[in-house]
């Protein structure tokens, strides 16, 4: 099938929606606050950079990884959808603050993984990729990264002006999106499954 705009829509919204790049500027910011301006924005570059490659590496070779351990698609989009689920419910519910999530090396974790690369974003991209296609997927990578280093190298100035409560707020309403994503996701699998259990 010959891909469409909305094929390169869907796929950038719903990765945007899971990397939560607006929702992670005050955990990101906590975590860097003791660092200087040059160190900071050394580790959202590395941050970024390491995140594109994990995600790029799973959305071309995840399914494959999965098909070789007997998972069907229907299988791995019921279980990526209550993971999302969940991980949409921990963010509308509240979630551990930055100040506990300490490491030697901050920039590869937790930002990078779990905060960005975490299981959600990659389940989500290998989920593109067998519904979009691969070329949609990894543009909607390279925009998702791009963007979130934008977002998160203006972090400081982003939190002066909008304030930490309307940031959480906007991070609660992304989390309810990823919820209706993650619950249409499970539905499907669902159905799949019937569908092929009244077929057999």
């Amino acid at each position: 099938m010959p891909l469409t705009l909305e094929d390169f829509w869907y796929s950038f919204i719903m990765l945007f929606v899971v990397l939560d790049s607006i929702g992670n500027i005050p955990l990101f910011y906590s975590i860097t606050e003791k660092m200087s301006s040059e160190e900071r924005a050394k580790a959202f570059t590395k941050s970024i950079v390491v995140a594109s490659m994990l995600l790029t590496i799973f959305a071309v070779a995840g399914h494959n990884l999965f098909s070789w351990y007997g998972s069907s698609f229907v299988d791995f989009k019921v279980a990526g959808g209550l993971l999302l689920l969940l991980i949409a419910l921990g963010e509308i519910l509240g979630r551990i603050e930055a100040e506990q999530l300490r490491s030697e090396e901050i920039a590869v974790v937790p930002m990078a993984t779990p905060l960005l690369a975490g299981p959600g974003s990659i389940y989500t991209v290998i989920y593109l990729n067998s519904t979009y296609g691969l070329i949609p997927t990894l543009v909607s990578i390279a925009l998702n990264t791009g963007v979130a280093y934008v977002i998160l190298s203006k972090s400081s100035l982003i939190l002066r002006k909008a304030g930490r409560n309307t940031l959480l707020a906007l991070a609660r309403i992304l989390a309810f999106l990823l919820a209706v994503f993650a619950v249409t996701m499970i539905r499907s699998g669902i159905e799949e499954i019937a569908a092929s259990l009244l077929k057999g």
